[in-house]
């Protein structure tokens, strides 16, 4: 169990998946708590939600409850974010 105040682990991939969408001019914001998706990002006048793994990363099974997968992507490249975006990589 986390302490109160305790930072919760972000996946290594996810700093190079923000900054290229931030260059692309996305707004990011990331986000926390069971269940939700790691990042909201704004780009030409849509909203996407997405869940951030590594490689081999695998969901929580809140996550798998609260939709991950399903609801929203799983981005685990540039790429993947990129593709879900409709933008050439």
């Amino acid at each position: 169990m986390r302490r109160v105040g305790q930072a919760r682990r972000r996946d290594t991939v996810e700093a190079s998946i923000v900054e290229a969408l931030q260059s692309l001019g996305a707004v990011v914001i990331p986000i926390s708590g069971k269940g939700a998706p790691d990042l909201l990002v704004v780009f030409r006048g849509k909203l996407w939600a997405a869940e951030i793994k590594t490689g081999k990363g695998t969901l929580t099974k809140a996550q798998t409850t609260a939709g991950a997968g399903t609801l929203w992507p799983i981005w685990r490249t540039v790429t993947d974010a990129f593709t879900a975006l409709g933008v050439d990589a």
